[in-house]
């Protein structure tokens, strides 16, 4: 058999090589830590088709940034725009800054759009042609006549009929709120003057070493902002990431330091020594380092929010700490390391497996964030409780030497038990309290509650749309066919409906492909037009401008495709809308703003099999809510193996009293959370699995006593353990994210009911010697 030392010694080693293999992990170009909520969410549970989609939209537009300036002098906002957009590569943010138009990119959609003229005709032409086609000569010599219009010899030798010069006005009355003042894209709102600024990432919106360098960026907007006198604002993915990440870490930091604090006063004002102290944090620090290592190298990143939960895990892995050290205090005399580690062996190998019983059934949840995260608290746990065995009869071979501190207060709770009133009437009146309470319950599976919105970003990220007249609330539309012809096709049939909405208010505007690249279908009916335009009105119109040589359309008919569109750089700003083929399906996105009945366009795409709606927040809460209901059911499930495994270890009358404590206590945290108006989502459920693997452990401790002296010992090893758990929580149940709020209230609540009623599983003074506790049967 091996040594104790040796088998410290075996796994020291093996946390060290844990220790280098974190070392590697974190010194990688990218820490391996994931703040993307969608990277929670189980990939085939989606449409392949929507799923890539979305990801294409949603990195075209989470990569942007959007900057606005505003000034009362015209002079200095130029000085301003021309300065900042200068500077803004510097920042080491971004790859490519668009400020200024300059004459090529102006001459662009005409350049593009010119060897396809006849075929291209707004929707006021198209009526004009087939009704009253004269008319468009009247309109060629209005214009003439209008010395304001510019026409030359040129373009009527190109264009008789001005129909291409009527084409382009209209599509530049699309962004009209849009101007170019000195070649900055500008734009006027309630009288003010803004320049508008675009600017694209150098890497992902998560990237948390690409948002290491937002104080770069504020730094030169307060410089810009106090140099020229102008105001800045900026918008986008990358500024509420950062916050995330920000936030994320600072509450990982308050639940962390704060628990680490309150382990190390509770350890040194009871055990008044610095090797509990440090054979308790050798034990968390283990369970964490191994769990971190083990989680990247399966998954290769580690969710933020597994790390929230997993700092959480200090509350359950200290209890098997305290237990073994509250044994050495009580036992100055005699001491044996492994008698000490025997003697508690079966009630944290108990509670060790209890608390694994529900942990295991995350993993294999089709849910890539519960899998995470049940994987995380498993090893987390596992390796705090192989410390406890590996580690500890060798560093506290010595006994303590300090007095064991006075446990009247705990004696006297521990004798208020043995009042059959009390023991009836406390679980009964929280039990009644908690059916109460849990008639307030109401389920909201919202993702939205995930993210905690800072106030000035989101109402930059309002005055910048209201000013740009994007729309706050925008509904992406997925439209698929077989064809590239067919899916245009698609679209303009799909217009009518659009400019239907657009008209009754539904939306305000729409912005799609099919605006810009015409389906040959409807290029052909529209060069048929042109065609009869000149074989009726072309001597008429060459006899009102006393042209010599006759009015002929000398242009042939050319296929204007997708593709000549996506070559050309006017389709930067809007090209990610054609996604192409994807999964054997031609697919297209339209982009409607400021949707007024989401429920009407809802029943429209329900009815059209060719369209899906892209609305990612909506689908992530749809999946929550379906997983919500999975733990519930996980959760019922560990309840009753639990059961089983008491059931199998002590008598029915002893399972019951070891099991009712945490049940309890997981209703009453619920009753609570719900009176307080909180709504209950996943993260309550998983609330509930935490509060399920402390209260067994309370009670399981309990229930192992070979003797009541022991119990007041016993006690004081679960109080700690509850005060560290009350301090992670009490802090968590502060945090800015309403889940993670809801969350903390549920833990909070519970495991103080938890403590309360672990003492029910003691046994009774009159009846220690006539338990019917097999306490030599081993696991």
């Amino acid at each position: 058999m091996l040594s104790s030392s040796k088998i410290a010694f075996i796994w020291l080693a093996f946390i060290a090589s844990c220790a280098l293999t974190l070392s590697y992990q974190i010194m990688q170009p990218k820490l391996p830590i994931e703040t993307n909520i969608l990277a929670l969410l189980p990939k085939d549970k989606q449409d392949p088709l929507a799923q890539k989609a979305f990801e294409r939209v949603a990195d075209n537009l989470s990569n942007k940034v959007v900057f606005l300036l505003q000034g009362d002098d015209k002079q200095r906002l130029l000085s301003a725009a021309e300065d900042f957009s200068a500077q803004l590569l510097d920042t080491k943010l971004f790859v490519k800054v668009q400020a200024k138009v300059d004459e090529l990119q102006q001459r662009a959609w005409g350049k593009l759009y010119f060897p396809f003229r006849s075929q291209l005709l707004t929707e006021s032409q198209k009526i004009r042609l087939k009704d009253n086609p004269e008319k468009q000569v009247e309109h060629v010599i209005s214009q003439l006549y209008n010395p304001f219009s510019g026409v030359s010899g040129t373009e009527l030798g190109s264009d008789p009929f001005l129909l291409f010069r009527d084409y382009l006005s209209e599509k530049n009355q699309q962004t009209a709120q849009f101007t170019l003042l000195n070649g900055f894209i500008s734009t006027k709102y309630q009288g003010k003057t803004y320049i508008v600024i675009q600017a694209d990432l150098l890497g992902d919106a998560y990237d948390t070493q690409l948002q290491s360098h937002i104080g770069n960026l504020i730094a030169l907007e307060k410089t810009i902002e106090n140099k020229f006198h102008v105001k800045l604002m900026h918008t986008g993915t990358l500024f509420y990431a950062a916050y995330g990440t920000q936030s994320a870490k600072s509450e990982i930091s308050t639940i962390g330091i704060g628990s680490l604090l309150g382990i190390i006063f509770l350890l040194l004002w009871v055990y008044r020594s610095t090797l509990p102290l440090l054979l308790a944090l050798l034990s968390i620090g283990c369970g964490l380092l191994v769990a971190f290592v083990v989680s990247v190298a399966v998954f290769g990143k580690v969710h933020l929010f597994s790390l929230v939960f997993g700092a959480s895990l200090i509350g359950v892995s200290i209890d098997y700490a305290f237990h073994y050290l509250t044994e050495r205090l009580k036992t100055p005399h005699n001491w044996d390391s492994q008698k000490a580690l025997k003697h508690i062996f079966s009630a944290i190998t108990l509670g060790l497996i209890t608390s694994l019983m529900g942990y295991l059934g995350l993993l294999a949840a089709p849910f890539p964030g519960l899998q995470q995260l049940s994987l995380f608290s498993v090893i987390g746990l596992i390796s705090a409780y192989l410390t406890v065995i590996c580690c500890y009869p060798y560093f506290s071979k010595k006994p303590s030497t300090i007095t064991p501190p006075k446990l009247m207060f705990f004696i006297q709770w521990l004798n208020l038990w043995h009042n059959p009133k009390l023991r009836l009437l406390l679980p009964l009146g929280l039990f009644v309290f908690a059916l109460l309470g849990l008639t307030q319950v109401h389920f909201n599976d919202d993702i939205r509650q995930l993210q905690a919105m800072p106030v000035d970003l989101k109402e930059q990220e309002q005055q910048i749309k209201k000013i740009t007249g994007v729309g706050e609330k925008q509904q992406l539309l997925l439209v698929k066919s077989n064809t590239e012809e067919n899916l245009l096709i698609a679209l303009e049939t799909l217009d009518l409906k659009l400019k239907e909405w657009k008209k009754q208010g539904v939306i305000s505007s729409y912005r799609s492909i099919h605006q810009f690249v015409p389906s040959l279908k409807t290029q052909r009916e529209n060069y048929q037009l042109v065609q009869s335009l000149y074989i009726k009105e072309a001597s008429l119109l060459q006899e009102r401008l006393n042209f010599s040589a006759p009015v002929i359309l000398n242009v042939p008919f050319s296929p204007f495709l997708i593709k000549d569109f996506l070559a050309s750089p006017v389709s930067a700003p809007l090209g990610f809308l054609w996604l192409g083929n994807i999964n054997q399906n031609i697919a297209s996105i339209v982009i409607l703003s400021d949707v007024k009945n989401k429920a009407d366009i809802l029943r429209y795409i329900e009815d059209n099999a060719a369209l899906t709606s892209l609305d990612k927040a909506d689908e992530i809460s749809t999946i929550f809510g379906v997983y919500r209901v999975y733990i519930s059911m996980l959760l019922g499930s560990a309840y009753l193996l639990i059961c089983c495994l008491l059931l199998y270890r002590y008598t029915l009358k002893l399972a019951c009293k070891v099991i009712i404590p945490p049940l309890i206590a997981g209703c009453v945290g619920l009753a609570i959370t719900s009176v307080f108006g909180i709504p209950i989502t996943i993260f309550n459920l998983l609330a509930l699995l935490l509060i399920l693997g402390i209260g067994i452990d309370y009670t399981l401790f309990f229930a192992e006593l070979k003797k009541h002296a022991d119990a007041p010992n016993t006690l004081l090893a679960i109080t700690l353990s509850a005060i560290t758990t009350v301090l992670s929580f009490g802090l968590l149940a502060l945090s800015a994210t309403a889940a993670i709020h809801g969350f903390g209230i549920t833990v909070l609540s519970g495991i103080v009911v938890a403590w309360l009623l672990a003492p029910l599983a003691m046994p009774l003074k009159s009846k220690t010697e006539n338990m019917k506790i097999e306490h030599e049967k081993t696991l």
